[in-house]
């Protein structure tokens, strides 16, 4: 039985409420696959403008390894929510709320304390990185783009306004279905194999950078970073919502950059590559140590009404 205090040991053991032999995790592995390749079948059937064309060029030049990179990107998509869901109920045999929080619940409230933590803290490292600049370069700037607001409205404001809002929920969907996938299966299942947490928020950060394909090795090392982050966030608080906040939160601010950083760059800055992993350094490292300093300082974690992990209870 685990103390209470192992905060890592209590989130990961959650996958003790259900099955966790190995036919469990291949049937898991092969549903999250199938319910992948229907959505993508489904979608590239849809009669939509444009599909057609985009329907033949997939299939004249598709990739086996193309189609496991969509299926492995699926897998932390709307999507995957249903594949975890169906798993949780059928497979895995355990509640699927124990993939969030070992309450069995999801908190909006520990949600929108993430996504406000992380904008605040955001805002610090943000200043750290002009200064970084301003030492480095001479000039008042930052790597994320020259500041110049430019929001173009072409239509109704108010429908454009509200479409923006949506696509904030959008991505804030996303950001819940990445984290259930990586923070929340992908650490328990590990969690089962390898019995050191460090190790586990190793790979899993590893794993949630190189999900992401479509960046560069430099933003893949940012997200790594990230990813260590949020998984100590995670571990520590013993539920994703933390997590969940401010990785919604670094979706929406990518989403608002291109609306406030569209001047070009100044002509002398020329980011080398060490630079960008200082910069790299200074935009993940202090929102997450600064969260978790708030956190630590003001009581903040999530505590259980009796402090026994319902893991514990089902698993004494």
């Amino acid at each position: 039985m685990k103390t209470k205090n192992d905060f890592a040991r209590a989130f990961i053991e959650l996958a003790r409420l259900g099955r966790t032999d190995w036919r469990a995790l291949a049937l898991t592995v092969v549903i999250l696959a199938f319910v992948g390749v229907v959505a993508n079948l489904a979608a590239l059937m849809l009669s939509i403008p444009g599909m057609q064309a985009f329907r033949d060029l997939y299939f004249h030049h598709f990739s086996f390894n193309l189609a496991i990179q969509n299926l492995l990107t699926t897998a932390g998509g709307p999507v995957g929510v249903l594949g975890f869901w169906i798993v949780c109920r059928f497979v895995l045999r355990r509640p699927f709320a124990s993939l969030i929080s070992v309450d069995l619940r999801f908190s909006v409230k520990r949600f929108l304390l993430g996504a406000g933590l992380y904008f605040a803290v955001y805002a610090i490292s943000l200043v750290v990185m002009y200064i970084y600049a301003g030492l480095r370069y001479g000039i008042w700037s930052s790597p994320i783009g020259h500041f110049e607001f430019n929001l173009e409205l072409h239509g109704n404001p108010i429908l454009e306004i509200l479409a923006a809002l949506f696509l904030m929920l959008g991505v804030s969907f996303f950001a819940f279905g990445e984290e259930l996938y990586i923070r929340g299966w992908l650490t328990q299942t590990l969690g089962q194999y390898i019995r050191v947490p460090f190790v586990v928020v190793f790979i899993v950060a590893a794993s949630f950078a190189l999900l992401h394909a479509q960046y560069t090795w430099l933003v893949k090392f940012e997200m790594f970073l990230t990813g260590l982050g949020f998984s100590v966030l995670s571990l520590r608080d013993r539920r994703l919502e933390l997590a969940i906040g401010a990785h919604s939160m670094t979706n929406v601010l990518g989403y608002l950059k291109g609306i406030i950083y569209t001047g070009p760059q100044h002509a002398d800055f020329h980011i080398s590559f060490p630079d960008y992993i200082v910069f790299d350094l200074i935009k993940t490292a202090p929102p997450v140590a600064l969260m978790y300093f708030v956190l630590q300082v003001t009581n903040g974690w999530f505590v259980l009404d009796n402090e026994v992990a319902i893991s514990e209870e089902y698993c004494a």
